[in-house]
């Protein structure tokens, strides 16, 4: 067994969504946001992944003060920051009553651009572990789940778009899964 890396805040990852046997794609920012447009960028997920891919680059800040290179465990809350262009945060905003289209703001929002990660395994979170991703807004509060979806990404060149939404945290279900890669400095 190798050894087991931690994930850290202030790290980048790629964000890889589980769906169909871990063929969900990376998380990834690209195209102008749609649903609210004071945001950046769209989020969906991309099939292809490279370290000069920044637009697929996602830096973990804690919300709380927790220094770079502290570990991350579940339950905390995280802001993650896209490396591409204007560094901006994965935010739930805009869509319908039980979904929220997902984007980049460069802003951090009180609860949109929060977001509990979720261990599967529980306790400490290494890089590869399947975690889900709860999104802190009010209105979402404890079922707004990031996950891929049905609907086409803003980029052609895309797979999936991704939204968050009111699942239970299933963790059979794919869409809702994702693990952190770790994008060597």
């Amino acid at each position: 067994m190798g050894i087991m890396t931690s994930l850290v805040y202030g790290n980048t990852y790629r964000i890889e969504n589980v769906f169909n046997g871990w063929k969900g794609g990376n998380l990834d920012a690209c195209g102008r946001a749609a649903c609210c447009r004071k945001n950046l960028y769209d989020v969906s997920t991309s099939e292809f992944f490279s370290t000069e891919k920044l637009s697929s680059i996602w830096k973990i800040e804690s919300t709380n003060g927790k220094g770079d290179g502290t570990p991350v465990v579940t339950n905390d809350a995280v802001y993650l920051v896209n490396q591409y262009g204007t560094e901006s945060y994965l935010d739930a905003c805009g869509g319908g009553i039980h979904f929220q289209d997902v984007s980049t703001n460069t802003k951090k929002n009180e609860d949109t651009t929060i977001w509990i990660i979720l261990a599967h395994s529980g306790g400490g979170i290494h890089e590869g572990d399947t975690v889900s991703l709860l999104n802190e807004a009010t209105e979402l509060k404890e079922e707004g789940y990031l996950h891929t979806d049905k609907y086409p990404p803003i980029c052609d060149e895309n797979l999936f778009n991704v939204s968050v939404g009111y699942y239970s945290p299933d963790f059979a279900n794919g869409s809702l899964q994702w693990r952190f890669i770790e994008i060597p400095a």
